[in-house]
């Protein structure tokens, strides 16, 4: 069975990611709302070994840039689709849509017929006038961060109700489900999956609900199947389609979702041969994102930001930005106009897939980024790293710092902002407050990633919670912990091992030998100063003023040439 790739693709200014594999004529399958293509991927690994299938996170969901509108329509978001498979050069593609993605699924069908080779629609909604209007009116609340993570503990609930009523804002006997109970792990993946929508989750549901064609299907001029399984909720929208033309059949599918996986099987064989022939690799290489990407390593995928600045990757100076564990990739500012800056995503972090836990050493991590560096054509560069990371940019240099010329090192200087540099007893106590990321039935491992991200920036993590520990700051704003905790689900049960590996990295040891300009950045006099000193006097580094490189408030740093 084939693996599916994932890779960023640039469409019309937006950023889409798409997951994709295989060879043959071409198939896009769209997911439904909330969720995003990481549902398609039995689809994907079943039909790419006849086809050349690609899944894009639809605009606005999982990791997919929305539409710059302010509320887009179904025509937008089938516009959006076609112009995928502008960039992608694909002429014809059979195309596959759940629920809300099968409504987009039929106005392309509708808008550009001379590029659609077949139709499938698994669940076409045709909600009447009063349906409608309750789901606009109660079904797409706000998704907004409050201080207490109580949200989280709202959208757990949410995502239970959605398996028990329909719509699940209305618990009454008729709105019952004849579902089964959601396991923890289905209700997680759902919770993932409006994370990474986050507020704008509304817009292409909402989308949907505002769609309001009653001849949509009856004017359909390309082969076409729309199915409604037996226990789909939206089965009873099947008498609702009327005068339907002789290209285009409705029907209801008993046998569950291996009925619907043959019939749809059997009808995509039958309209192959009219769709455009492509080899899904080649296709995702020539549309390739400049600005995001994933990149293949020995260890494990990573994502990559790439701000090219006005400058190239092979003749310009490179910075390489390394971000916290818990926190997103991010491009810094105050970058000169004409330096590259590439911030990788660590493992289990945006778009890079989680590793095994044994893998996640700073030696390997630090290697997988350096592969991937070379992959890009990437020659000489610069690091800044921040907390944990800075143990992966120590071993980025070490090994190349420590060969007989010192000159032929890739690295010609490192920036080290806030590192961790924690004894036995400090570490052992920051490991035993860590959260527990184990999806919990009640969706407590949501309130307890976010109750870390909030008091590990009340008090120093690595100190006993005592008033010595406590950090006299204002507390962080929601949006920050929210963003946070986010990162933190999403590593899951990576979360704890890589902070147990880098954490135990010997950074005074991995920097010894390093011949580049090494700087040290810390945020305040206080508390990191003491945890730095021993580093600082290892490494012989001596204090300066602000060099103007980083704006920390209260910065100190020390610098060393060699």
């Amino acid at each position: 069975m084939t693996t599916p790739s994932t890779q960023f693709v640039d469409v019309a200014g937006r950023r889409v990611l798409v997951r994709y594999a295989g060879s043959g004529p071409a198939v896009v399958l769209l997911h439904q709302s909330p969720q995003n293509s990481r549902a398609m991927l039995p689809w994907i690994e079943r039909l790419s070994e006849r086809y050349s299938v690609f899944a894009p996170d639809t605009p606005g969901f999982g990791s997919s840039d929305p539409l710059p509108l302010i509320q887009p329509s179904i025509e937008d978001m089938a516009r959006a689709v076609k112009q995928l498979l502008d960039a992608l050069g694909i002429k014809r593609a059979i195309v596959y849509g759940v629920h809300t993605g099968a409504v987009t699924a039929l106005r392309l069908s509708l808008d550009y017929p001379e590029r659609i080779a077949g139709l499938v629609c698994d669940g076409y909604a045709r909600f009447n006038t009063d349906e409608r209007q309750k789901l606009l009116d109660g079904y797409l609340p706000p998704f907004e961060p409050e201080w207490n993570g109580g949200h989280l503990l709202w959208l757990w609930s949410r995502f239970r109700e959605q398996n028990l009523y329909f719509p699940w804002n209305t618990p009454t006997m008729a709105a019952r489900l004849r579902y089964p109970a959601p396991t923890t792990e289905k209700l997680h993946a759902d919770v993932l999956d409006l994370l990474d929508a986050g507020d704008g989750y509304r817009l292409g549901y909402r989308a949907a609900f505002l769609y309001d064609d009653p001849t949509a299907a009856s004017r359909l001029n390309v082969p076409t199947r729309i199915f409604y399984r037996e226990e789909d909720v939206l089965a009873a929208h099947l008498p609702r389609l009327q005068n339907l033309p002789s290209n285009v059949i409705a029907e209801l599918v008993k046998g569950g979702q291996s009925a619907l996986v043959a019939r749809t099987d059997a009808f995509i064989g039958e309209v192959a041969e009219h769709a455009s022939r492509a080899d899904s690799v080649t296709a995702v290489a020539a549309a390739v994102s400049q600005s995001r990407r994933v990149m293949p390593t020995p260890h494990g995928s990573l994502g990559m930001l790439i701000s090219m600045n006005g400058g190239s990757l092979n003749a310009s100076p490179v910075e390489v930005h390394l971000h916290d564990l818990g926190f997103p990739a991010k491009i810094p500012v105050g970058v000169p106009h004409g330096t590259v800056v590439i911030a990788p995503e660590l493992p289990g972090h945006g778009a890079s897939r989680p590793w095994a836990a044994e893998a996640v050493a700073p030696q390997a991590i630090a290697d997988a980024i350096l592969a991937a560096l070379e992959l890009l054509g990437v020659g000489r560069f610069s690091i800044s790293a921040e907390g944990a990371a800075c143990a992966v940019a120590a071993q980025m240099v070490a090994p190349l710092a420590r060969a007989s010329d010192p000159a032929a090192s890739r690295c010609q200087r490192l920036r080290l902002i806030n590192p961790l540099p924690l004894n036995a007893s400090e570490r052992e106590q920051f490991l035993s407050q860590l959260p527990d990321a184990t999806p919990h039935r009640t969706g407590a491992h949501l309130l307890d990633a976010w109750n870390w991200a909030r008091m590990k920036h009340l008090f120093w993590p690595w100190l006993p919670p005592a008033a010595a520990a406590a950090r006299m700051i204002d507390a962080p704003a929601p949006v920050r912990l929210h963003t946070e905790t986010l990162e933190i689900v999403r590593v899951a049960a990576l979360y704890a091992p890589l902070w147990r590996a880098l954490l135990a990295a010997d950074l005074a040891l991995a920097l010894a030998d390093f011949g580049g300009e090494l700087e040290v950045v810390v945020s305040e006099e206080g508390e990191r100063a003491r945890l730095v000193a021993p580093l600082i006097n290892s490494l012989g580094l001596v204090r300066t003023k602000n060099l103007n490189s980083v704006t920390i408030s209260g910065e100190v740093t020390w610098l060393k040439h060699k």
